[in-house]
């Protein structure tokens, strides 16, 4: 059996963890990390389709769309 998880807080205090504790940390961190990205990628993209190219372009597919 592995060894339970530990948690080190700030302050250097050692808490063990169950195996569903540990479980349900680790997705929060990981869905923090990912909305990081996702932010970070959005504000990279940010001003990209200024011209409105891509709305015109999204517009155009919607009314091929309507018309079949």
């Amino acid at each position: 059996m592995a060894p339970p998880a530990r948690l080190i807080t700030p302050k250097g205090e050692i808490i063990e963890l169950t195996p569903e504790t540990y479980r349900k940390i680790r997705r929060l961190i990981d869905t923090r990390h990912s909305r990081r990205v996702t932010a970070k990628f959005i504000q990279s993209t940010y001003g990209k389709y200024k011209g409105r190219g891509l709305m015109k372009a999204l517009m155009a597919e919607k009314e091929r769309e309507k018309a079949l």
